[in-house]
């Protein structure tokens, strides 16, 4: 299979008309799940499809093992090659690759006005102009509402969009009237985008919990293949 296909064909397509043309710029995006039940990597996928795409990726990290996100890049490649049968694919991970900037953070020790201007900073009088961030390890839990409003400043103002991952409790989880989680659901009024990954024998489901402003929520037909940790469109 070509790139082009490949892109044409590609799960996230399913996803971006499920939310209604897309997360779009300036807008914040979450996948939220217990640990280990696959966020980062949903968020390398979506990575990986804007990177096939032509497009920039910033992937800021907040975990405290940041070492294991480009193995996550090329694993996920790997699988895609496999599962389309990509065409010259050592190319084409070569052409991606210099797309991607993955930046390290310790959320405990700086501020987020202090992250956006170191940022600002590495990539000013370069031509790395990014269309999408990629924040993972973030802890919501322990994050201010304001925060969220930083980021949701922060992303109006470059233009750009972001997708996070946020953790839920082990516990049971707390909802509210909208059956958004804590603590994702504080946040409420700065995402445009909440999906939540559910746990199954042999497969993790994608439930859509908020798409914009709109009311009638599509069941997502998306899934997370365990095996490849790939986003695939099989019904569930």
């Amino acid at each position: 299979m070509l790139k082009k296909e490949l892109i044409e064909k590609s799960p996230i397509r399913v996803l971006e008309r499920s939310i209604h043309g897309g997360l779009g710029k300036g807008n914040i995006g979450v996948f939220a799940a217990r640990k280990g039940v696959g966020k980062t990597a949903c968020l390398v996928h979506v990575a990986t499809d804007k990177l096939l795409k032509g497009e920039k990726v910033l992937h800021v990290s907040f975990a405290d093992d940041p070492d294991h996100i480009g193995n996550w890049y090329k694993q996920v490649f790997n699988e895609v090659v496999k599962a389309y049968k990509l065409e010259n694919a050592f190319g084409v991970y070569d052409e991606i690759i210099p797309q991607r900037l993955l930046l390290h953070f310790k959320q405990k020790d700086i501020d987020i006005a202090e992250v956006h201007d170191k940022i600002d900073r590495f990539l000013k009088n370069t031509s790395f102009q990014p269309t999408l961030l990629i924040v993972d390890g973030f802890q919501f839990d322990q994050a201010r509402l304001e925060e969220m409003a930083l980021w949701k400043k922060y992303v109006e103002k470059k233009e750009i969009e972001i997708w996070f991952s946020a953790t839920l409790h082990r516990e049971e989880l707390q909802l509210d009237e909208n059956k958004i989680p804590a603590p994702v659901n504080r946040f409420n009024d700065y995402l445009s985008v909440i999906i939540k990954l559910n746990p199954h024998a042999d497969y993790i489901e994608f439930e859509l919990l908020k798409a914009h402003d709109k009311k009638d929520l599509q069941k997502l037909r998306l899934k997370l293949d365990t095996k490849t940790l790939l986003i695939s469109n099989r019904r569930v």
